[in-house]
């Protein structure tokens, strides 16, 4: 056969086998996939479950340790307040009102008296805090209001009586533990400080000798709130 005739037979035969190379080389490769890259981890979602009003009621233990009278007792009242949840972090605006019964005596060998008396007290407080899963950490601070009675006997050859009945306005700041144990319940331990500051203690006589006497007490707290 001629060289001219040749080329063309050589040529389709390299063809053919270079198609099946190819098909075999394919085949071994499996089917096309496109690349897809692997998802990005979903974020972590905190439920907003400390959204809303909420209504409740606490009991707790106050004391002072303002000279002479140290005073200490129990107290009982109710709060009302709202939350706004945002991720972890929840603001909120909280007041309550309690009954108390936080009071101290003191005596003196030369038969002098003294006591004090916390009738009731009420805060207004804002709330800051973060939550993780049911659990809500909290700082709390705003204004304290409270009826303080305070009384001094001095004896003597002329024995005087010093005394102040008043509503006080002062601070109040603290912090918390709030556990959402169920769907509208949660319950709460809370510490707050009340600076009432001094009571100025006038001559029940008309004197105008004075004599001061502190108000700051520390409270202890546990409540019970239904969430609406």
């Amino acid at each position: 056969m001629k060289a001219s005739k040749l080329k063309p037979v050589l040529l389709a035969s390299a063809t053919i086998m270079a198609a099946a190379t190819g098909s075999a080389f394919a085949a071994d490769l499996g089917p096309y996939k496109p690349y897809n890259p692997p998802p990005e981890p979903a974020p972590i979602y905190q439920p907003a479950i400390w959204d809303g009003a909420y209504i409740g009621i606490n009991g707790g233990y106050g004391w002072s340790n303002a000279d002479p009278t140290e005073p200490e007792g129990g107290f009982g009242g109710g709060q009302i307040g709202y939350n706004w949840q945002r991720d972890r972090i929840v603001f909120g605006l909280e007041g309550d009102f309690q009954g108390a019964d936080i009071s101290g005596r003191a005596s003196a060998i030369d038969g002098s008296t003294a006591r004090s008396d916390m009738n009731w007290f009420s805060t207004v407080r804002g709330r800051l805090g973060y939550a993780s899963g049911p659990w809500l950490f909290y700082a709390t601070g705003g204004l304290a209001i409270a009826d303080v009675d305070n009384r001094v006997s001095l004896a003597g050859p002329a024995p005087t009586t010093f005394r102040d009945s008043d509503t006080l306005t002062g601070y109040a700041v603290g912090g918390g533990l709030e556990w959402k144990f169920a769907q509208n319940w949660s319950a709460k331990a809370e510490y707050l400080y009340l600076g009432l500051g001094d009571s100025t203690l006038h001559n029940a006589d008309g004197g105008t000798d004075t004599l001061r006497v502190n108000n700051d007490v520390q409270t202890v707290r546990v409540g019970l709130n239904y969430h609406f």
